[in-house]
């Protein structure tokens, strides 16, 4: 049976909002949330933190959670996953598929995870990615990565601006990628390309490269933690969340 890894990238370096996977939401480290729904999603037969950081890593073992740690040299949370498959292939473990799953968008739906695996054997693609409509606001939102896509929902473009030009509604990239071994392994050998230095998108390296990558629909909303005034709008939202009393007593 082919095996996943889950990998949950993670520093306190955030130049947007230093320190906030460890950011208090609902009285839990916002880490604590994106780790045990991936849990519930169970979805991974292995599922691991990486991070540059000490603190982050203290943090893990504390609570007996697996975590890595990995070079403070990575541009891209992309790049730290494809470091978590060396060190675990240098150990004799495998893995043929790698769920790159944020560490700042604490309000995953489990459902979604698994939506996200179960796209390896749906569709004839080696990279996926969940995406999700937006409207309004969000549009013009630079934290907010907008996609372009094709009638098969194959991603044509990301970008920071508002696009579609001139329109009220589009699609939003999540942070949740599905990657084969071979094409994680192969974003690494791939050079920085222009789009993903000047908009700071991890997957324009594999669209200047001709590297295909199939969008997935997720079945909810998910409002990533970008900045500090984000913290209320998520704890607002997910003070109703179903998942959050199934693993709430671990922590508080």
């Amino acid at each position: 049976m082919k095996k996943t890894l889950g990998v949950i990238p993670a520093r306190m370096s955030s130049s947007r909002f230093p320190g906030k996977p460890l950011e208090s939401i609902l009285g839990i480290p916002m880490l604590a949330h994106c780790f045990e729904r991936a849990l519930i999603s169970n979805s991974c037969d292995h599922l691991v933190i990486a991070t540059p950081d000490i603190e982050i890593l203290n943090w893990a073992n504390s609570y007996q959670i697996p975590v890595v740690l990995t070079s403070n040299d990575h541009e891209r949370a992309t790049e730290r996953a494809a470091e978590v498959i060396e060190i675990f292939e240098a150990k004799g473990d495998f893995f043929e598929y790698v769920l790159l799953l944020q560490g700042d968008e604490p309000q995953i739906n489990p459902d979604d995870i698994s939506k996200l695996k179960n796209a390896f054997n749906e569709f004839d693609s080696e990279v996926f990615n969940l995406i999700f409509p937006i409207k309004k606001n969000e549009m013009s939102d630079e934290n907010v990565v907008k996609a372009i896509v094709s009638i098969a929902n194959k991603i044509q473009f990301f970008s920071r601006a508002h696009i579609p030009y001139q329109r009220n509604e589009g699609i939003r990239q999540l942070g949740m990628i599905g990657f084969t071994n071979q094409a994680l392994k192969l974003y690494v050998n791939l050079e920085m390309t222009e789009s993903e230095i000047l908009e700071s998108i991890d997957m324009m390296r594999f669209l200047e490269n001709d590297v295909e990558i199939q969008g997935v629909f997720s079945s909810s909303p998910i409002l990533g933690v970008d900045i500090p005034k984000d913290i209320q709008k998520v704890e607002e939202m997910m003070s109703v969340d179903t998942y959050f009393h199934k693993y709430k007593d671990k922590y508080i």
